[in-house]
């Protein structure tokens, strides 16, 4: 952690500046005396902790995403934080989501009736907002289980492309669920561009993790008798018109017709999985204003209209209703909406709707909705689960 000062000495490290111009430029904009010295020591602080742009960090970083590409499969990334990480007590704390306070109340029936066609689910924390993965994930263990599930997750960090898969099989504490590998080496090769090139992304990125664990949870994905899996990452398209969706834009477009057309050569019983939640409000994401009542009810009012157009399976009419939004009380106006999914921040926007693209017009249902709100007001996120049958 820096103090106010310090984060003006960080912001001033921009590579244009060498020891003596940053000192300089600190003491003309605080007002505080600092001497060379101790301007070197914070950069050589920063610099070990792999926090500046340097050949030390690029070397770590290229050693780092070589290291994921030799492994054969992706790790676990939050067993142990985000979810218990030995296998009984992982069963025992999934089990128990069905009855806790906001969970559906009773374990599933037996299954009976076809896989449904797609599933927007959360990507929260399991121990915030484990209540409602129950309550999605029992709809599809009260159905037969789908022949392959393709997972669309957000990802929570920059890449270079709309989409990105890995051939990997998800590591759990309950078992690997495998990735489909040639299904993708097909899909690769229809792709309007490298599928390969942002992999890196889904070593840490847990909106797929929590998804796989929950499909090997149910024995529905993953071991050899089980479906396997074809996670994809995906991010908005940068640079769109005002008034444009981002199926207009090419790769988006292209990718989404070409996922279409290796499904429809392969035709397996599919099954689309969006790990989604909706909005992130409050000072912890950027907004002046705290989370009170005013700024809850907004959102809810603006979810609740999103989760229409979600279930009518309207894929532009979310997106607009999302990014052409009008910012409520308290809450910031953004100044990429596209990116960052309006004013309530929707970071499960690029997910959603590619789902909702891939299987159009459709009569889903909203199975669980939910905020949770910080208890000093910080920050409010919201999720839930919507079932297309």
């Amino acid at each position: 952690m820096v103090n106010e000062p310090g984060l003006l000495l960080v912001s001033l490290l921009d590579g244009r500046r060498d020891v003596r111009a940053v000192r300089a430029a600190f003491v003309v904009r605080c007002g505080l005396q600092i001497d060379e010295q101790e301007v070197s020591e914070l950069v050589r602080q920063l610099d070990a902790a792999y926090l500046l742009d340097s050949g030390r960090y690029r070397s770590r970083f290229q050693e780092s995403v070589a290291a994921f590409r030799a492994a054969p499969t992706r790790a676990a990334a939050h067993a142990g934080r985000a979810y218990p990480d030995e296998p009984d007590e992982l069963r025992a704390f999934l089990d128990a989501r069905y009855s806790v306070e906001g969970g559906p109340g009773g374990r599933p029936a037996a299954p009976s009736g076809s896989s449904p066609r797609a599933l927007v689910a959360p990507h929260i924390d399991l121990y915030r907002g484990g209540h409602s993965y129950a309550w999605g994930y029992r709809e599809l263990a009260e159905r037969e289980p789908a022949e392959l599930y393709i997972l669309l997750g957000t990802c929570h960090t920059p890449m270079s492309k709309p989409f990105a898969a890995t051939a990997k099989a998800y590591e759990t504490p309950l078992g690997a669920a495998r990735a489909d590998v040639d299904f993708l080496e097909r899909l690769a090769r229809r792709a309007p561009f490298d599928l390969w090139a942002d992999e890196y992304s889904h070593r840490t990125e847990h909106a797929l993790e929590f998804q796989a664990l929950y499909l090997r949870f149910l024995g529905y994905a993953g071991g050899a008798d089980a479906a396997p899996i074809v996670p994809i990452l995906c991010v908005p398209p940068e640079g769109l018109a005002d008034g444009a969706t981002p199926r207009e834009a090419a790769e988006v477009g292209d990718f989404l017709a070409a996922l279409m057309e290796t499904l429809t050569q392969d035709g397996r019983r599919v099954c689309f999985v969006a790990g989604a939640d909706f909005a992130h409000v409050g000072p912890q994401f950027g907004d002046p204003g705290p989370v009170d009542i005013r700024m809850a009810r907004h959102v809810g009012a603006g979810d609740r209209a999103m989760l229409e157009l979600i279930a009518k399976g309207d894929a532009d009419g979310f997106y607009r209703q999302v990014v052409e939004e009008v910012a409520g009380p308290g809450m910031a106006e953004p100044g990429r909406a596209r990116a960052v999914g309006g004013p309530r921040r929707i970071c499960g926007l690029a997910p959603i709707y590619a789902l909702l693209a891939l299987i159009g017009p459709s009569d889903g249902r909203v199975v669980h909705y939910d905020q949770w709100i910080d208890a000093a007001g910080a920050g409010s996120v919201t999720f839930g689960c919507v079932l297309f049958p």
